[in-house]
């Protein structure tokens, strides 16, 4: 996977790709209750979100360039998004973006402190990248999802790995 950073260009795509996926972390599979979630999902919203000062989005491209996944981090220090198309899943894509999106952070003055709104199916990999519950499983707007925080250290497991590639 090439790992770019993502632009206005994409907010089509990134909104495609988030909506194929929603089934994942919606209350109900057909994303019944979830529509203020929806709202924020956009095309609109994701070109808004790429041009804010607040967040840093990288997209994951496979070899012919297609989108196969995208990482958000707002305000330095919250992991927003983080999603793989569902025909890529279990190939290490989402760690590659984690890793990617967590140096970029770390570079920009984060000290290695972290948060994210897990859904119950991407519970395991957080779990996987060092990530701890810090509250049982929370249910708003049509979402489910187990808030999380990483207190990164040279001893946590994916800073071994070596960073993908990025273009």
């Amino acid at each position: 996977m090439q790992i770019r950073p993502a632009t206005i260009d994409d907010a089509e795509a990134l909104s495609q790709l988030l909506y194929s996926v929603t089934s994942y972390f919606t209350i109900h599979p057909d994303g019944k209750g979830a529509e203020q979630f929806f709202e924020t999902i956009t095309p609109a919203a994701m070109a808004q979100r790429l041009q804010s000062a607040q967040f840093q989005y990288w997209a994951g491209c496979d070899l012919n360039g297609r989108l196969i996944g995208a990482v958000g981090i707002r305000d330095n220090t919250h992991l927003y998004h983080l999603y793989v198309a569902a025909d890529q899943h279990r190939q290490g894509y989402a760690s590659q973006l984690w890793a990617h999106a967590k140096q970029a952070a770390m570079a920009a003055g984060n000290p290695g402190e972290f948060t994210v709104n897990s859904s119950l199916y991407a519970e395991k990999l957080y779990l996987g990248l060092g990530f701890v519950p810090t509250a049982e499983k929370q249910e708003m707007h049509g979402l489910a999802f187990i808030p999380m925080r990483l207190q990164a250290t040279s001893t946590n497991q994916q800073d071994q790995l070596p960073l993908p590639t990025a273009i």
